[in-house]
């Protein structure tokens, strides 16, 4: 097995850098994003004037912006817990997510065995913010306390959050901790714990508007300038950062297609043991030997590495034994490689650092750019001679390559205590080769789980495609639909191009999607057709096109014409509207679809067919075979044809109107009832025009349909008896799926079979849709999906008072818009097969943005008002109103907001469904026995975790 590990994933925040993109961008342009704070800064956030005034004072600090925003409820995390919570277990969980989702690995299924390996920095917020109150030990107890905040629940909550199901461990090596948790990842990769695996770390000193106290021959710089291999380098300078990349075994990778960044071809760890002059001080000897290792254990030669980011703590000290223990390994002689540290640029992250230095060296080996050493005037001596085989650089450049050898690159981190990690770095394989150019439009799907979130992700998509107008369209589509999770809140957009995928998402309408939709097919009947329906799912879907070729060869045996002609074609004879070329024309391609529909996941709760349609959904149910739907179709548009001439006419008013102007026009039938205000009339064409004018005279709106015979009629009476004697012949089979039927609006339920004669009957009696749709329409999570070219079905149910809420999607509404029904299907809550959607398409994942988190404010301050007791507490509830009404619910309810921190409880809410869990339920109710002088019995509330039902005990005794 080959020991290559790919990084297949990346996230992080920086100071001066949101994002990765960000953070690439400052250290290709040099820049030194540390920050020199002002004394109107440092005054505000609490540094006393005197220490202001010291000797020795640099106000300079590598800062994180908004460290105390955090979306708890995308975690399902109650908001006080969040309040209580190290910060930087918040800052890894939130960029452990968007590590999954921008290489596409967290989506809808189990994530399964991935591993968590991750560390932090001291906890500054414990001591400054939490345990600065003494009433949150009273109120929240030291077991919540200890759990939000102790570095052993790290890794473990990233785990449980996530639902990753490999090792989780946190590491602590001081500075080299997220190289080390880099390390061991691969140890457990290659071992086989894990087949994903999370590594990477995050720092966060507070107050972060505060510098530091200079010490002579200290680590820290006096000047605030931290200049890595500079000849007048003096020290480093604090920051703060959160980094984390997702590592699979290369193989794994490749096969599954990820987006690979890069390879890890080895990596080494050691101790420096007490081989240096303290314990502090950093060790030669361990330098080299974790170097050595490193190399040796990938068989890779020093020599063919091109970028090496060191640890570069910018002390005398520090350069010089890293630069001498790097010459020992590096020999003189080949290229020379560039060397780096990203401290010059954002300062020590301490535990996060050697994150930091890895993912920089990862976007160097991605963008094939060497990036500068920022800060430095002068290297170091031994830099300057011409036997090193090391340079710097002070601009970027391009990375040249080497013939016969890949790009490397190593990173090196090394720990306050003596822990040394050296990683070696490949470039990426190449990338496969380029997909086609799509052929038509693409379908890109959105999702967030709130509204808010849903039009931010939308913004950030149009930006990201904007200026990525060479982003393969289907690649961007594919790693939206088949490799990111789906949230609740929705939309769906059909493009051609970036461009137009940019400008379709700024006014694309949002939807909620529902739980467990129920979706109903319906298949409009003669009237909905097009010349050419059939053309594009033909050339997108195999599986559609077999079903259409299987079809059109059994018609073409029937009629001697190939549908094929009609449903492709441009049909410039017009003959898809001859009724007996309409009718099976228009089946075959309802059924196709529906067909479809099912092959790409669509499970039918019920179907409905208007007149012909009826037909396609008696096949999809499992009543007809196709090739007893397409002959008696056959048979029914021949009879049809046959027929005396009639016509029809759409009447826009209520049935009891209609009915009023048929006086004494005996002679006319109702054809249609398709909505309160929408009937259809046919008959003889001398009544039907007399009735056309005593409507124009009373000014009630109507319309003639194209339709030269007067279907649903008395005038089908001879072609009904015709064709029952030709369905009499048909075997009668039981329904797989419920079908409404639209004679009667009755259900045939699955395993129910159809009344002897039904064809007949349905030939000559009116189409009653509404009545079919009011069967179904009291269904909550109701879809009506319109399974054929047009929008009249979906038009006129909208009309219909009791359908009238309920979601609908027109399947095709345009002859080359399949896609956008699809779309709009999801949207809705309909689960789809996106590699069916995709029909055997090449696509390779795409870098996108990742889910938007919320902007909510977790942070107990540092000075804290004077907090209630819980005594305090349960008085005011006495004087709520609602303790007013019921004094036990009021102190139960005022009791859950403070220990859940949600302010919306109700008497029956769940505590579990607040995000509450069984310790803090214990805790809750221990705190009730106190409050209301009574026991509660935790077993009888295992179906019901109410206040209301704990208010009930407290009252029983």
């Amino acid at each position: 097995m080959s020991q290559e590990i790919a990084v297949v994933g990346m996230a992080g925040r920086f100071p001066g850098a949101a994002d990765l993109d960000e953070y690439w961008s400052n250290l290709v342009a040099g820049r030194i994003s540390v920050s020199r704070l002002d004394r109107a800064e440092l005054l505000a956030a609490g540094v006393p004037a005197e220490r202001l005034d010291e000797p020795g004072y640099v106000p300079v600090r590598g800062t994180l912006a908004d460290p105390e925003l955090f979306d708890s409820a995308f975690f399902g995390i109650p908001p006080r817990e969040a309040d209580l919570m190290d910060p930087q277990h918040r800052l890894l969980l939130q960029t452990a997510w968007q590590a999954l989702e921008s290489g596409g690995l967290i989506t809808d299924a189990p994530p399964g065995r991935v591993g968590v390996f991750a560390g932090t920095g001291y906890n500054y917020y414990l001591q400054q913010h939490v345990l600065a109150d003494p009433a949150v030990l009273e109120t929240d107890g030291l077991l919540s306390v200890v759990l939000a905040n102790e570095k052993d629940h790290l890794a473990t909550r990233i785990a449980y959050r996530l639902g990753l199901g490999g090792p989780a461990i946190t590491v602590q090596s001081a500075c080299s901790t997220s190289l080390t948790a880099v390390h061991l990842a691969c140890q457990s990769l290659r071992t086989g714990d894990c087949d994903l695996a999370l590594a990477g770390g995050a720092y966060l000193a507070l107050p972060q508007q505060s510098g530091y106290q200079y010490e002579p021959k200290g680590i820290m710089s006096p000047d605030g300038s931290c200049r890595p291999f500079d000849a007048g380098a003096n020290g480093t300078v604090p920051g703060s950062g959160v980094g984390v990349v997702a590592l699979k075994r290369a193989e794994d990778a490749r096969r599954d297609g990820d987006l690979i960044h890069a390879l890890i071809s080895g990596s080494a760890i050691n101790n420096d043991g007490a081989a240096k002059v303290g314990y502090t001080a950093p060790g030669v000897a361990g330098q080299v030997d974790v170097l050595a290792r490193a190399y040796a254990g990938a068989g890779v030669d020093p020599a063919t590495v091109g970028y090496l980011e060191a640890h570069g703590t910018a002390t005398e000290v520090g350069d010089a034994i890293e630069l001498a223990a790097l010459q020992e390994v590096f020999k003189a002689g080949g290229a020379r490689c560039s060397l780096g540290s990203v401290k010059a640029n954002i300062g020590h992250l301490s535990a996060a650092a050697g994150v930091a230095g890895l993912i920089k060296a990862v976007l160097a080996l991605r963008t094939r750019q060497l990036p500068p050493l920022a800060g430095v005037s002068q290297p170091r001596a031994e830099l300057l001679d011409p036997a090193s085989p090391f340079t710097v650089d002070t601009v970027a450049r391009d990375w040249p390559a080497v013939p016969g050898t890949p790009r490397r690159a190593a990173v090196s981190s090394f720990g306050l205590g003596g822990t040394n990690v050296h990683v070696i770095l490949t470039e990426a394989p190449p990338a496969a080769a380029p997909a086609p150019p799509a052929e038509g439009p693409e379908l890109l799907v959105l999702s967030a789980r709130g509204d808010d979130a849903l039009r931010t992700a939308a913004e950030r998509l149009a930006a990201h495609l904007d200026a990525r107008p060479e982003l393969p369209l289907r690649d961007a589509a594919a790693t939206g639909r088949e490799h990111r999770r789906h949230f609740p809140h929705r939309l769906a957009v059909v493009a051609e191009d970036p461009a137009s995928a940019a400008r379709a998402l700024a006014v694309a309408p949002r939807r909620t999607a529902l739980r467990r939709p129920e979706v109903v097919l319906l298949f409009p009947g003669q009237g909905a057709e097009a010349p050419g329906m059939a053309a594009w799912p033909y050339r997108r879907f195999p599986g559609f096109a077999a079903d259409l070729d299987r079809g059109a060869d059994h018609v073409h045996g029937l009629l001697g014409v190939d549908l094929r002609d009609l449903l492709l074609g441009s049909d410039p004879d017009g003959l898809v509207h001859r009724t007996d070329l309409t009718q099976p024309a228009l089946v075959l391609h309802e059924y196709a679809l529906g067909r479809l529909l099912l092959s790409l996941g669509v499970k039918p709760a019920a179907l409905i067919g208007h007149s012909v349609g009826e037909f396609a959904a008696a096949a999809l149910a499992g009543e007809l075979t196709p090739e007893e739907m397409l002959r008696l179709v056959v048979e029914r548009g021949a009879l049809m044809q046959r027929a005396p001439e009639g016509r029809m006419l759409v009447v826009l008013s209520d049935e009891a109107t209609v009915r009023r102007h048929l006086a004494d026009l005996d002679e006319l039938d109702l054809a249609s009832l398709n909505a309160p205000e929408v009937v259809v009339v046919s008959g003889p064409v001398a009544p039907i025009d007399r009735l056309r004018e005593r409507l124009e005279a009373d000014g009630v709106p109507h319309r003639p349909l194209p339709a030269r015979r007067a279907f649903h009629s008395r005038m089908m009476a001879d072609a009904a008896t015709a064709l029952g004697t030709v369905a009499a012949g048909v075997p009668a089979r039981p329904a797989t799926v419920p079908v409404v039927s639209s004679v009667d609006g009755g259900l045939l339920p699955v395993g129910g079979v159809r009344r002897a004669g039904y064809w007949a009957e349905q030939l000559r009696s009116p189409v009653r849709y509404q009545a079919a749709v009011e069967a179904v329409a009291d269904r909550a999570r109701l879809v009506l999906v319109e399974v054929g070219p047009g929008t009249g079905l979906i038009g006129s149910a909208r009309q219909i008072p009791a359908a009238r809420h309920t979601a609908m999607v027109a399947l095709q509404p345009r002859r080359a818009d399949l896609l956008g029904g699809l779309g709009q299907l999801w949207a809705h809550g309909v689960d789809l097969d996106w590699p069916a959607v995709r029909a055997g398409a090449p696509a390779h994942r795409a870098a996108l943005p990742t889910h938007p988190f919320a902007a909510t404010r977790h942070w107990l301050d540092a000075s804290p008002s004077p907090s209630p007791s819980p005594s305090a507490a349960a008085a005011a509830a006495v004087a709520s109103p609602v303790a007013s009404v019921d004094a036990p619910l009021g102190r139960v309810l005022d009791i859950w907001r403070t220990l859940l921190g949600v302010p919306d409880i109700g008497a029956d809410s769940d505590f579990f469904a607040l995000g509450g869990e069984s310790l803090l339920f214990i805790r809750m109710i221990s705190q009730v026995q106190r409050a209301l002088a009574t026991p509660i019995d935790i077993a009888a509330l295992a179906g019901s975790p109410t206040p209301r039902a704990i208010a009930a005990q407290a009252v029983a005794g």
